[in-house]
């Protein structure tokens, strides 16, 4: 059971055919944050920064947040709003050429544990306003991710613990064209404290059939402001 876990994880639905048109490196960074109010009850935050290259050349910026109800350790439902800003190329079309994207979203992530691995199913349904400064087009989207988080030396995600983390994503369309990315990524960590951690990994990106590369930078820093862990 486990080994064909890992094996879903692992492939690119969709994009066996997929061509590399482009062997530059781009790089994502990113800041992640729960900050736990309630038992049941949390806030998310993220800022992403995304480049088309090593070198600052900025593809995206993204902003997103959103309120989380625990039903219990393992089911959480999300509702939240992002707003997005997609540049242009420098050197393939008008400098600063960009569209803004509002976005609001809602989301149920399902999370299990088979011995020391954990595994996630996250549901996300988008509704999407694409601001191009001469129209504005609305779009649905549904996604669905499956990850595997893997410790080494612990057995659960506690301070100083290495593991690795691997997902595939696959993003569907409620228009004509249903296929509308993949994003396959594989990363390691380190758990600095029982609450942050950071993830250096890689993440291929398929759009129609092709297909670019990124670096990636992730660093999840939780705040519990539960009466429970005041003294801790």
């Amino acid at each position: 059971m486990r080994s064909i876990l890992y094996l879903i994880v692992l492939i690119t639905p969709l994009t066996t055919n997929a061509q590399i048109t482009n062997s530059e490196f781009g790089n994502w960074i990113m800041v992640f944050n729960q900050t736990r109010l309630h038992e049941k009850w949390s806030l998310h935050s993220e800022a992403q920064f995304r480049s088309y290259s090593l070198d600052p050349n900025t593809e995206q910026i993204l902003l997103r947040g959103g309120v989380n109800f625990h039903l219990n350790k393992s089911v959480v439902f999300t509702g939240g709003y992002g707003w997005i800003t997609n540049y242009a190329n420098d050197g393939e079309v008008i400098k600063d050429q960009h569209t803004e994207e509002h976005r609001t979203w809602q989301q149920t992530s399902l999370k299990s544990n088979y011995g020391r691995v954990q595994i996630e199913h996250r549901y996300r349904l988008e509704q999407r306003w694409i601001n191009n400064y001469k129209t504005i087009n609305y779009k649905d989207r549904i996604r669905y991710l499956l990850r595997a988080t893997i410790p080494f030396n612990k057995k659960d995600l506690v301070k100083n613990t290495l593991f690795a983390s691997f997902y595939n994503e696959l993003f569907i369309h409620f228009q004509n064209e249903p296929f509308d990315r993949n994003r396959l990524y594989g990363a390691l960590g380190f758990q600095f404290t029982n609450k942050s951690n950071i993830q250096l990994g890689y993440l291929a990106q398929t759009v129609n059939k092709t297909t670019k590369h990124y670096l990636q930078i992730a660093v999840n820093y939780n705040i519990d402001f539960r009466k429970k862990d005041l003294n801790q």
